[in-house]
């Protein structure tokens, strides 16, 4: 995921958290965008532009469906993002290939690897 605060594509916060017992990739890129939200929100970020190379999760985020798997995180990206309370006066959701979102697929093995290496034998 690569999260875009400004209209010239300049990326000012990137981080990476594990978490254990998710069912599934779809579940873990869900998280990640509702935690995104969050963070941008606690910074007082009023635009955002988040991608993701989940082609399906951002189908289902910006046609505000909700996928049986991820009701509840998708009902909180959806309220985060686009209630009427929502601080956001500009959060975008694009599709971007797994090979033009390399740096965030990068930095989201290291964070596996290392979590994996954490859990011991």
């Amino acid at each position: 995921m690569f999260i875009d605060l400004t209209s010239q594509s300049q990326e000012f916060n990137r981080g990476s958290t594990a978490q254990d017992y998710v069912s599934s990739a779809l579940m873990a890129e869900g998280l990640a965008i509702r935690k995104a939200l969050q963070h941008a929100i606690s910074l007082n970020y009023a635009h955002i532009w988040i991608r993701s190379d989940s082609q399906v999760l951002i189908q289902a985020i910006t046609t505000r469906r909700q996928l049986v798997e991820l009701f509840g995180v998708l009902a909180d990206i959806d309220s985060l993002a686009f209630s009427p309370s929502s601080p956001f006066y500009l959060c975008r959701f694009s599709f971007v290939s797994r090979s033009c979102n390399g740096a965030a697929d990068n930095l989201a093995k290291a964070c596996l690897s290392t979590h994996l290496a954490n859990l011991g034998p």
